[in-house]
């Protein structure tokens, strides 16, 4: 057999994903406080970029120095205020001490104290050095955001190599701490230290707090037997324990809870239904012209290097400025179509979503699905209705009524929790009688899908219903 060596040339076609693509596509799922963030990195990067409201401000300030440049020079009654002031300044500056810079500290807001602080400090003073103070901290090391702590005692003295009589002194120390309620190992453990720190507590209420999963599903009867008490008592320990703190440290937390601005802004006008991208959070960019002619101007003396990287760089802002416009632009288009297609969500409310999916938008304003669906990934749109995300408008059908027109899934998770809520004292809806009571509305939702649903929302069943409208019954009792 002989082996030949032969050259082919043929043509193909085949998509490159270029830098430019990825970036353009990573921008269309940005939210408007992420594009800010990259757009930040991207300014520092590039110097043909400038920022457009940081341009707006120092043109104002420019306005201001050349409106005095053409003022007059300084006459005499300036010069003389001038004058006094500055004997004022001098004076007051001689006379300032110490007392006066500590008490503008005093003015300034302390920083928010962490939990973790807050019982340090408590520990250094009331457990003594030495092994106890030992076992405090590591102890403390275990700690949760809410205050309890979740650990087997055993495993950890084995692991730390200590002593038990020792360890549970230490707990023990530690629980009397503020706030009432910290190092607990359970919910019942929380409880019943907040009961004694207000001495409210006795054999009865122990019981209670000991058995809380026959509080949770309902069980009083049981409960009562247990803790020996009757119906009137039993609510009156029901609502001490509510009024009580079950996770003690939450005010030390570290998150602060922030409303994320939207990014587009849908509003009900005079004139028709306004959609408009939240300018306040949109990043405004814009090329530096003038740097970009003067080094035009001037390349010819550079080196390779220098050409190539001024050529990159103004490439890349214009590409920039391209891919945000265009952004900006799909993202409008997206708000505008899901106006057009839950009119109904607008005038009336989420209870009457419509089916919509990706497809149908996509194929409104001739793009592809996976076009619309970055678009809608991070989103938030303000509505007439409240701040809701781009992609809760999209919902798979679910049902036909009689005239053939189907029910958004998420329209009937809505109505199911109304139907709900509104069921009467000690007898809750089946799933049968929820499909049934569907039907009388329009809806044709099948037993096993109102099942999915009710649990899909963290709804009980009819039985686990009722129970606790048994035990609710009892914590309204008037003592």
């Amino acid at each position: 057999m002989q082996l030949n060596q032969r050259l082919n040339i043929k043509h193909s076609q085949s998509i490159v994903m270029t830098p430019q693509l990825r970036q353009a596509i990573k921008l269309l799922q940005f939210s408007n406080l992420e594009l800010s963030s990259y757009i930040e990195e991207e300014l520092e990067k590039n110097p043909f970029l400038e920022n457009k409201k940081s341009d707006i401000l120092s043109k104002k300030d420019t306005t201001k120095i050349q409106d005095n440049n053409n003022k007059d020079d300084f006459n005499e009654d300036y010069e003389k205020d001038n004058q006094r002031w500055e004997e004022r300044f001098q004076s007051k500056q001689r006379s300032s001490s110490y007392d006066d810079i500590s008490s503008i500290e005093d003015r300034i807001a302390e920083p928010k104290k962490t939990l973790r602080a807050h019982l340090m400090e408590q520990i250094l003073l009331d457990i003594p050095e030495g092994v106890e103070r030992k076992i405090a901290i590591l102890i403390l090391d275990l700690i949760e955001p809410t205050g309890w702590i979740n650990f087997d005692i055993d495993e950890f003295m084995s692991k730390n190599n200590l002593e038990k009589d020792i360890t549970l002194k230490v707990l023990e120390k530690l629980q009397k701490l503020e706030p009432t309620g910290v190092f607990s190992r359970n919910l019942g453990e929380c409880l019943r230290l907040q009961l004694k720190e207000k001495g409210l507590f006795n054999q009865s209420i122990e019981i209670v707090t000991n058995n809380l999963e026959y509080l949770a599903k309902g069980e009083i009867q049981k409960l009562c037997k247990l803790a020996k008490v009757n119906e009137e008592k039993l609510s009156e320990y029901i609502n001490i324990i509510k009024s009580l703190n079950p996770k003690p440290a939450t005010s030390f937390s570290d998150d602060d809870f922030r409303i994320e601005p939207p990014d587009v802004v849908i509003e009900k006008t005079k004139k028709g239904w306004k959609v408009e991208l939240n300018k306040s959070t949109l990043p405004a960019i814009k090329i530096e012209e003038g740097l970009a002619d003067k080094v035009k101007n001037n390349i010819i003396r550079r080196n390779e290097n220098d050409k190539k990287f001024v050529s990159e760089a103004f490439n890349s802002a214009k590409w920039l400025l391209r891919a945000i416009e265009q952004r900006n632009s799909t993202t409008l288009k997206v708000a505008v179509e899901i106006l057009k297609m839950q009119k109904e969500f607008f005038k009336n409310g989420p209870g009457h979503l419509k089916p919509l999916v990706l497809r149908n938008v996509a194929g409104a304003i001739g793009m592809h699905e996976s076009t619309v669906s970055r678009v809608t990934r991070s989103k938030l749109l303000q509505t007439p209705w409240g701040l809701f995300q781009m992609k809760d408008f999209f919902s798979s059908s679910v049902g036909q009524n009689e005239n053939e027109e189907a029910h958004s899934a998420k329209t009937v998770r809505t109505l199911l929790k109304e139907i709900i809520s509104n069921e009467k004292s000690n007898r809750p809806y089946s799933d049968e009688k929820l499909s049934l009571l569907f039907k009388e509305r329009g809806v044709l939702v099948a037993r096993r899908t109102v099942a999915k649903y009710r649990e899909m929302l963290k709804i009980p069943s009819s039985a686990e219903r009722k129970r606790l409208m048994r035990l609710n019954k009892v914590i309204n009792i008037k003592n």
